[in-house]
């Protein structure tokens, strides 16, 4: 794969909580990657009946055909996308890795937590100067490509009420993520073991509940860091973090950028 070859970066972005319509109309000129992380998906292409799922799935849109997707009234979901365009694209497009006009274009992303770190470190990436220009961020767009054609086959079901349960307890953990969370506890609330309460939340919510809290820590952070001016230690403390160094360590690892860069660029 040539990687000097014209790549374009034309949008992205990465939210956690999003409500109502996300898209309606057509994508003139570029290609994208959308993703559902989490929560309730409706999707119509081309004037399809519109069908709704839950939970990690993705869908490639690109020129032609009308696409209609976001949250059905009164639900929101974890909302990822990365739109790009250029010579490179019809090399992916020739070589079967960007697959269009799919009978079915939703594809259950089952490894879930490994596509969204990808996902997440070529948004950060591409969000940086200079970036978009980087080879890594063409070798990550195509893992991510590849990872979608490489997707293994039905996820495990989850009954009625757990995922009602779980569902609420996801809202519950975005809006009080500093609360002292014991899932061991919210397992026996359910009257299922740990394990598989963490097997069933991942299928829920797109991750495992201790990295589902960590990341909900991190954004809550990512707030005050922008908006306060309490120092980084503090902030780690606040938002239950045993000590700076871990945090930092932590919020690099996931933001791309150490907190006081966060600071300065907020």
């Amino acid at each position: 794969m040539k990687y000097y070859e014209k790549l374009i970066f034309n949008t992205h972005g990465d939210i956690p909580v999003s409500q109502g319509i996300s898209h309606t109309g057509s994508f003139r000129g570029y290609y994208g990657i959308q993703y559902n992380h989490s929560g309730p998906l409706t999707l119509s292409r081309g004037g399809e009946p519109p069908v709704t799922v839950e939970g990690p799935y993705a869908f490639i849109t690109y020129p032609g055909p009308d696409f209609s997707y976001g949250a059905p009234p009164g639900k929101y979901r974890h909302h990822c996308f990365i739109c790009f365009s250029g010579t490179l694209i019809r090399r992916f497009i020739a070589g079967g890795m960007l697959e269009l006009n799919r009978k079915n274009p939703l594809i259950q992303v089952i490894h879930s937590e490994r596509f969204y770190s990808v996902f997440h470190k070529l948004h950060q990436l591409i969000g940086q100067p200079g970036g978009a220009l980087q080879p890594r961020a063409a070798w990550m767009l195509e893992d991510l490509l590849l990872q979608l054609q490489e997707q293994p086959g039905a996820r495990i079901k989850v009954n009625a009420f757990c995922e009602h349960e779980l569902l609420l307890l996801r809202e519950k953990i975005i809006s009080r993520p500093l609360q002292n969370w014991s899932f061991e506890d919210e397992a026996k609330r359910l009257s299922i073991s740990y394990s598989h309460f963490r097997r069933l939340f991942r299928e829920v919510a797109g991750c495992a509940p201790n990295q589902f809290l960590i990341e909900a820590r991190l954004s809550y952070a990512e707030g005050m860091l922008e908006n306060g001016v309490l120092p980084v230690a503090e902030v780690a403390h606040r938002c239950g973090f045993p000590d700076e160094f871990y945090f930092s360590r932590l919020f690099k690892k996931h933001r791309m950028i150490s907190p006081s860069s966060r600071r300065k660029s907020g």
